[in-house]
């Protein structure tokens, strides 16, 4: 590909679209994919370079860059309208970004996660509730109960309108301008990608960057008419969850 995500990002980033019919998700929320994209192919990159530049551990690389990877398909699901897969595997996103944290506060346990002979999720889970950021584990517990119904299962809670299905869409009427599937869906996603950038860059040992959403060059990475966009969506978010953990 001639346009590569250092010497032009935003071309390499439109590729994700080019050769897929557009969604609604696509017209409605472009300025939101436009800037998860970058940061979660930024995050593969710098995973994948710190590997074969020895800056860190390669096992440690390899779980940083496999989780935002994971990310990425949560994205594509969102785009084509599979909601409930999406939020299925936002669930096991967390999961996830909760172990990147614990092991790499446990950076011992790398070779044996790697190799399967761990399996740290009672520990990670623990870990998260202490040390993640704000709102982590009321984001994790609601998908948690969407993901693990014995009644009718994830896709019947988010298309039905089950109790936990209305607590997950959040009731429209607390919002003066509504809110949407799709947006609640990629807000989850933001906010697991704030979780995965801060704690991923840290196993991968890499300071020379600020992590997501906090990075100064993220109009020269996206343009100003995505980052402005994006950054109105990010404080509606900011206060929405803001205002339901009180």
């Amino acid at each position: 590909m001639k346009a590569d995500i250092v010497t032009n990002p935003q071309a390499f980033r439109e590729s994700f679209f080019a050769e897929a019919s557009s969604t609604k998700a696509d017209s409605e929320y472009s300025a939101v994919y436009h800037v998860l994209l970058f940061y979660l192919w930024r995050g593969c990159t710098l995973s994948l370079e710190a590997g074969i530049t020895g800056k860190t551990d390669p096992k440690a690389s390899l779980i940083a860059r496999s989780t935002y990877e994971a990310a990425l398909a949560i994205l594509q699901l969102i785009r084509v309208g599979y909601h409930a897969d999406a939020a299925t595997l936002l669930r096991a996103l967390m999961e996830r970004i909760a172990i990147i944290g614990y092991i790499g506060e446990n950076r011992h346990l790398i070779v044996r996660y790697f190799q399967g002979d761990l399996s740290p999720y009672k520990e990670a889970l623990s870990w998260a509730k202490k040390k993640a950021l704000p709102n982590w584990m009321i984001i994790y517990s609601t998908l948690s109960g969407i993901t693990h119904s014995n009644i009718v299962g994830p896709a019947g809670h988010i298309n039905n309108h089950t109790e936990i299905g209305n607590a997950f869409r959040l009731a429209t009427e607390m919002y003066p301008s509504g809110s949407t599937m799709i947006e609640e869906l990629l807000g989850l996603t933001v906010y697991s990608l704030i979780a995965l950038d801060t704690l991923a860059l840290e196993l991968i040992q890499n300071s020379s960057v600020k992590p997501f959403p906090n990075d100064p060059g993220m109009v020269q990475n996206v343009g100003s008419k995505d980052a402005k966009e994006f950054g109105d969506l990010l404080r509606k978010l900011v206060d929405r969850y803001r205002k339901n953990s009180k």
